[in-house]
């Protein structure tokens, strides 16, 4: 669109609506599901993770979208670039634990996932510890969490590493 420029990140919580726009994301992201040695979600997997996180209370999601200043100066939603999905007090009552920072790989590299997971951050209170999940032999993965500051915790079976970090 002429005229547009990039100035951030929006984060929006999924809503059950948002299910072919999530789809989008995930096919546009085969290479995560390569490494955890997945298909891709149907969208009917989609629909229903989406309203099995609706029946559960501490589990939040949420769809990144490019923030952008219209002709007008006003700002508007771009596109869905990823998707942040995270329990409240798991493991214990004062953590929080990130399952899923998925940048669409055609936006990878370009410090999204770093502003996602400040964002994040920011908005944690109350929280003292923010463990994070990855999935399969993952080392992109593992480099960017600690590089945010995130150690190595444990290791759940030989394709589920453990990272924390205090809040």
């Amino acid at each position: 669109m002429r005229g547009m420029r990039t100035l951030g990140l929006s984060l929006r919580p999924v809503r059950l609506e948002d299910a072919p726009l999530l789809h989008g994301i995930f096919l546009r992201s085969p290479g995560y599901f390569a490494l955890i040695g997945m298909e891709p979600p149907t969208l009917e997997d989609v629909v229903q993770d989406l309203r099995t996180l609706e029946q559960d209370e501490r589990r939040r999601a949420f769809l990144l979208f490019l923030e952008q200043v219209g002709p007008s100066g006003e700002g508007e939603m771009g596109e869905a670039v990823g998707y942040l999905d995270y329990k409240l007090h798991y493991p214990e009552a004062q953590d929080v634990t990130l399952s899923l920072l998925l940048i669409r790989e055609d936006h990878q590299g370009r410090g999204l996932g770093r502003r996602a997971l400040a964002h994040l951050v920011d908005h944690l209170t109350g929280m003292e510890r923010l463990y994070a999940v990855v999935y399969g032999h993952n080392p992109r993965a593992k480099a960017f969490f600690q590089a945010q500051g995130f150690r190595h915790v444990k290791d759940g079976g030989p394709t589920l590493s453990w990272y924390v970090r205090p809040l």
